[in-house]
């Protein structure tokens, strides 16, 4: 038999313990919530997603006879010229909605633009896809070509595939990609160019892998700090990375290199990122990045997708650029050289190199 007063003790005993908790809850809570802030920030330009057309722009397209280049002839480290495109209309073009393909695999473009004076949109100089599978626990980076010709989803047009995102931005460079390949990207991350220095410059630098002809070509740019001329690992940092990813005169084939190169910068930075294990760390990392970062996604959707990468084990990366070999050829288009490719056969290898399947 209890006595008097024994059961208020144990109801105060009780509730103490209850407050105990939620103000360690709470605590625990605070980081969480300031780094949903900071990470919200991201979003104040972000491109909203909309329903999907009854009728795909992209169904009766019948694309233009193409006059076949030399490969020799072709002149592949020449800047985008957008005085050589039709005028196509200039919009903010919406992402449309598209059904999942896989549940355990996320889509997400890449884009690094270069913004100019007096242009709406700037140019797209990198488009990727990254393609995460939490199942297989795999991290796969695919460069789209610039130079592609392709079909342009609700301008009726045909032409190189980064002039969607220069008329259209992400959302039209987005559905070019969806439409064309029969892809379900819906979320995107946009870095402008010139950013890159900063944010190379606050994780510390990057390792990457360089041969001597690549070293020579960063130590030519005035600005930057002269590394030692030897092939192998570098450490570099933010403005010596900006040199290398823009570098598409060392090795003769243009795009191609400039393509590879930004892959191994993006590799570097999933490789430093795996080393960052603390959540102080990445906390005052995203606290750094988020005036130089757009994205669609959410806080916890950004949240949940990096403590998946960090902490989820090992992680298998991997790389390819589109077209695939053997499913394409150089060629004109009045003034342009484009890479004319087979859209069925790149369709087909990139659902089974993303997903397994046909």
């Amino acid at each position: 038999m209890k006595k008097r007063g024994e059961g208020k003790t144990e109801k105060k005993h009780a509730l103490r313990i209850v407050i105990i908790i939620l103000l360690v809850v709470v605590f625990l809570s605070i980081p969480l919530v300031i780094v949903c802030c900071k990470l919200g920030q991201m979003n104040k330009n972000a491109v909203s997603t909309v329903k999907k057309p009854e009728i795909s722009p992209g169904e009766t397209a019948t694309p233009p006879a193409l006059i076949k280049a030399d490969a020799d002839k072709v002149d592949t480290t020449k800047d985008f010229d957008p005085a050589l495109i039709d005028n196509i209309r200039m919009d903010d073009d919406s992402i449309f909605n598209e059904s999942r393909i896989d549940k355990d695999v996320v889509n997400i473009m890449l884009f690094g633009s270069d913004v100019r004076e007096g242009e709406r949109h700037g140019r797209s100089d990198t488009m990727m896809i990254l393609s995460y599978n939490r199942k297989l626990r795999t991290a796969k980076l695919v460069s789209l070509l610039r130079d592609t010709w392709i079909y342009i989803p609700d301008r009726d047009t045909w032409n190189r595939i980064n002039t969607a995102y220069f008329f259209g931005g992400v959302g039209l460079a987005i559905n070019t990609v969806n439409s064309n390949f029969g892809m379900d990207i819906q979320y995107y991350v946009k870095v402008d160019f010139e950013s890159l220095k900063e944010i190379v410059d606050i994780v510390g630098g990057i390792d990457v892998y360089l041969t001597e002809r690549e070293v020579e070509y960063i130590n030519n740019s005035a600005e930057n700090d002269v590394l030692p001329v030897k092939e192998g690992w570098q450490h570099l940092n933010g403005r010596q990375t900006l040199t290398h990813s823009r570098n598409r005169s060392i090795g003769g084939d243009g795009d191609w290199s400039r393509t590879r190169r930004q892959r191994d910068v993006m590799y570097a930075f999933f490789k430093k990122a795996k080393t960052e294990k603390s959540i102080a760390s990445l906390t005052t990392l995203v606290n750094n990045l988020t005036k130089y970062v757009e994205t669609n996604m959410s806080p916890m959707q950004m949240i949940d997708l990096a403590i998946d990468v960090v902490f989820g084990g090992d992680l298998t990366l991997e790389n390819r650029a589109l077209p695939f070999e053997g499913t394409w050829d150089y060629a004109w288009e009045g003034k342009m050289a484009v890479i004319h490719i087979n859209i069925a056969d790149n369709k087909r290898l990139l659902h089974e190199y993303l997903y397994g399947v046909q």
